[in-house]
């Protein structure tokens, strides 16, 4: 199915189609239903007939580039799906997204090798799955072993991948094999292959057992093993050598769109509890009233709106400074996992002991979605792989930081603003420390600055806006100056006896968390002064915003934290939101009305 829409532009119109051909989650016969996903979670099985849905929406053709015929216009079109697909079951969104791994042959493939991925995955026939980690070597992988040998125009491919997405499956695996020497430099050893398994020309490919888990108990966690197969030269992608570093810039965008993961789990889970407890009574009155549960769904609605913030500003910047990714795709994948993250926890509090309850009703979606969007965290380079890339370009982040850029940022910010088009081979791996969110962050105050009083943002909001944002600036000053002196302390220029190759200060990490921190609020305060003079009297009157700046981490709020006259206002929007069947956004985006059957006629298994 392709859009034909008059909107067929818009990212927010792509979500509300795909929202009526799932049909809406609470009706158990549709097959990417709520029951019906906790009834296959229950199996350990792969919802098949929620993924042939899928597809037959066309959901891999927002993966090809419109350049090769698909329908990938746009990031946020990604972002936008994902997020409907995991706010209904990550068993079916984390089966089919990997699709965007064949976003290595956009980065690295040559114009054959391009087209023939685009040809077969628009027409259905690819299910790739990413063959990087081994069982010795989880994220080290210079340290891999897995063999491809050249011979004679072909290579012999040999070894193990696990634990891994869609080992057994897949129709395509995207592999790493060392196809270098002891004599050749450590970074060039690897190689990148991307193998159809019905194309080999000899040898046996099989799935190795799945990995019983403790979260997405329906997807396919196994591996892959390879027995001396045979494939062409052509399997190749990129230069010989050059595996680590492809791997490294496909995993640079994949991270940016796992935020979209985070947001559909963090919708879900914040929707549960929330609708739960208005309907409760307590105390001689709604559940929802008493000060604490107020106050603790507000705060995770805000965390909700702040992780848009930076999900939205990625995924602009991966189509105006995708350069730039080496540092940005690691600090948005961590904050949002963690915005939604910690409110997961607090929701849980919320709910009280139907948080521990397995029954199939909306308490027993929340432990499914807690448990599944747990996940995002680990996926693609886990939380503190992420941080540990950010800690090793601090030095590069600060002196990026001495050289001010005089760029027009409304690009950016303002989401009503046309797009080039996505060039993922653009994305490298050395970005020379630049971060384009920080860098318009001089801008963001001198417009702040520039803004008048409205009716509903007076002198007074201004002025507390004004001085959170001067505060950012003087955070993100001493937080380089920081790194700076972590750097020349005595302790890091002592080698420590070790016998590891990863020893990145943890003083250093924790300077990368507090910038991913910084980050999100940089986004938020971006967001808010480009778009709000067109988005609705919430967005536009700033309280949220000042909520969100006036955080110490941005993830993280404590009872008593909030206002409550910020904590009512917040708490009111989601409330609006919810009754009015809408996504928890900045912007309007209508969900499947209550009822809606999947489109296309075919429904799921009945459910007992």
């Amino acid at each position: 199915m392709r859009r034909t829409t008059a909107a067929a532009g818009e990212s927010a119109a792509l979500a509300e189609e795909f929202e009526k051909w799932l049909g809406d989650p609470e009706l158990a016969t549709n097959s990417v239903s709520f029951r019906r996903g906790l009834e296959l979670d229950e199996l350990d099985e792969l919802p098949a007939d929620g993924i042939d849905q899928v597809r037959a929406f066309g959901f891999s053709r927002y993966f090809v580039p419109e350049s090769l015929g698909g329908e990938l216009r746009t990031t946020e079109d990604i972002l936008m799906l994902t997020r409907v697909l995991a706010r209904r079951d990550m068993n079916v969104a984390v089966s089919e997204s990997t699709q965007v791994w064949t976003m290595l042959a956009w980065i690295a493939g040559d114009a054959e090798q391009r087209a023939k991925t685009a040809a077969t995955q628009l027409r259905g026939g690819m299910v790739p799955c990413l063959a990087y980690s081994e069982n010795g070597h989880g994220a080290d992988l210079a340290g891999n072993e897995f063999t491809a040998v050249p011979d004679a125009g072909q290579y012999v491919l040999t070894g193990e991948k696990w634990p891994i997405n869609r080992g057994r499956t897949s129709t395509h695996v995207v592999v790493l094999g060392t196809t270098g020497d002891a004599d050749t430099p450590a970074k060039r050893q690897q190689s990148l292959f991307l193998v159809d398994r019905e194309q080999i020309v000899s040898g046996t490919v099989a799935g190795v057992p799945r990995v019983p888990t403790y979260g997405l108990r329906g997807c396919d966690i196994s591996g892959v093993a390879f027995d001396h197969v045979r494939v062409d030269a052509s399997a190749r992608l990129g230069a010989e050598g050059e595996g680590l570093e492809l791997a490294l810039r496909g995993l640079l965008v994949t991270r940016t769109f796992c935020t979209g993961l985070s947001l559909g789990t963090g919708d879900t889970m914040l929707r549960t509890v929330g609708g739960f407890l208005a309907g409760r009574q307590l105390y001689g009155g709604p559940a929802g009233d008493i000060p604490y549960v107020t106050e603790s769904l507000a705060g995770a609605y805000l965390s909700l709106l702040v992780a848009e913030c930076e999900s939205l500003v990625a995924m602009r910047g991966l189509h105006l400074y995708t350069e730039e990714f080496s540092i940005w795709g690691n600090l948005a994948k961590v904050q949002a996992a963690r915005l939604v993250d910690t409110s997961a926890k607090v929701l849980a509090r919320a709910l009280g002991a139907r948080y521990f309850m397995r029954a199939p009703e909306h308490a027993g979606m929340f432990q499914k979605m807690l448990r599944d969007g747990a996940v995002v965290s680990v996926f693609d380079g886990s939380e503190p792989v992420c941080l540990d890339s950010i800690a090793l370009q601090l030095l590069a982040m600060a002196k990026a930081h001495t050289q001010p850029r005089d760029e027009d940022w409304s690009t950016l910010y303002d989401l009503r603003a046309p797009l080039p088009a996505f060039d993922p081979a653009r994305v490298s791996v050395f970005g020379r420390g630049r971060d384009a969110t920080f860098a318009s962050l001089p801008a963001l105050i001198a417009r702040l600055a520039g803004t008048a009083a409205t009716d509903g943002c007076p002198e007074s909001r201004l002025a507390a806006l004004r001085e959170s944002a001067e505060e950012l600036r003087r955070d993100l000053d001493a937080l380089y100056e920081r790194a700076g002196e972590i750097r020349r302390s005595p302790a890091a220029r002592t080698p420590q006896p070790s016998e590891t190759a990863k020893t990145t200060s943890p003083r250093l990490i924790r300077v990368a968390e507090e910038l991913c921190s910084l980050h999100a609020k940089v986004a938020a305060l971006g967001i808010w002064l480009y778009n709000r003079d067109h988005l609705d009297a919430f967005f536009a009157d700033g309280t949220w915003l000042a909520a969100a700046l006036a955080r110490e981490e941005i993830h993280r709020y404590d009872a008593g934290d909030l206002d409550p006259v910020a904590a009512r206002q917040l708490l009111d929007r989601m409330t609006a939101q919810r009754d009015g069947n809408e996504l928890f956004s900045l912007r309007t985006v209508r969900l499947a009305d209550p009822g809606t059957p999947q489109a296309g006629g075919d429904t799921g298994p009945a459910v007992a």
